[in-house]
């Protein structure tokens, strides 16, 4: 699970048109206009000039990327109170970015933004409170993954549905499951596209619709949802749930290898070895087994022996 860094631009109306016209330069792309202009307020103490100017800093913008600079801003927003700051810190304190890497003061600060109502750092305490074994680590989890679901976190959404879903963190209810899956996938998050698919393929706490389950695990794939892919492609390829169509499974595996999955390098392989869903070229075909084979792929290794093939 990827943690957030905010990358939002506060408005103020404080001191009027300096941070105004800031604001606008920035929006125009008058980056070096409006890194002077936040620089100014800045070291006047303002909370969001201080956020702005680290931010640009971060990214590079109007400046070239400093991450001291970024991370000396963050600090000084973040002790003033800015809750998105605070999150930015503990993310550069989580991942070692331009400091030591110290989870324990990460976990502060996200805290802290979390507790301001801030929805990132809700659901980057969640996600840190989520890799935890400690049972009241994981209810923690789940109470900050549903403060971030309610604020509208897509990610959090999925993941509160599989806490539901796993009974992890909290009594397992496959309808509340389903919910928090139906609003992360409609929101066209792909992980929660392909959950939701696997409810429906299974009958697994909804009634069973295989044409819905291909549909969402069709738009999971497409947006490079590599379990999608293999999932879909499998689907297809077996067609017992489908109509067996060969030239969609070979799509997807094709798909699926060029982000290289060893399962799929092998199917397409194989495929273009038999003339499946592709015309038929066994020295192509024994080319991308063999290739699955050097990565250990054992299908691939009984590929060779079956066929007494080198």
């Amino acid at each position: 699970m990827k943690l957030i860094l905010c990358i939002f631009i506060f408005l103020t109306t404080l001191f009027g048109v300096t941070f105004e016209e800031a604001t606008q330069n920035f929006t125009k792309k008058n980056y070096v206009d409006a890194y002077d202009q936040y620089s100014e307020l800045a070291l006047n103490d303002d909370a969001n000039a201080q956020y702005n100017l680290a931010l640009m800093n971060y990214k590079g913008l109007g400046v070239n990327k400093n991450l001291k600079l970024a991370f000396f801003w963050y600090e000084k927003s973040a002790l003033n109170g800015n809750a998105a700051a605070q999150n930015n810190l503990a993310y550069m304190y989580h991942m070692g970015e331009e400091v030591k890497k110290d989870v324990k003061i990460a976990e502060k600060w996200y805290t802290l933004s979390a507790e301001a109502g801030y929805p990132f750092a809700q659901l980057n305490l969640a996600m840190l409170y989520d890799l935890s074994t400690n049972e009241e680590k994981v209810k923690q989890a789940f109470y900050w993954y549903e403060k971030a679901s309610l604020q509208g976190v897509i990610i959090a959404q999925n993941n509160i549905g599989k806490m539901y879903y796993m009974g992890r963190g909290t009594k397992l209810d496959k309808s509340k499951a389903l919910y928090w899956y139906t609003k992360a996938s409609d929101a066209s998050n792909p992980i929660a596209q392909a959950n939701l698919a696997m409810m429906y393929l299974l009958s697994d706490g909804v009634e069973e619709d295989i044409d819905k389950a291909v549909m969402l695990l069709t738009k999971s794939a497409e947006q490079n949802n590599l379990a999608a892919m293999l999932k879909v492609a499998d689907i297809y390829g077996k067609g017992n749930v489908v109509p067996q169509d060969y030239v969609k499974s070979f799509y997807w595996y094709n798909k699926a290898a060029q982000l290289d999955s060893t399962m799929a390098i092998f199917h397409v392989g194989l495929y273009y070895y038999h003339g499946y869903g592709v015309e038929k070229d066994e020295d192509k075909g024994i080319s991308y087994i063999r290739q699955a084979k050097v990565q250990g792929y054992k299908r691939a290794e009984n590929f060779f022996k079956l066929n007494n093939l080198e």
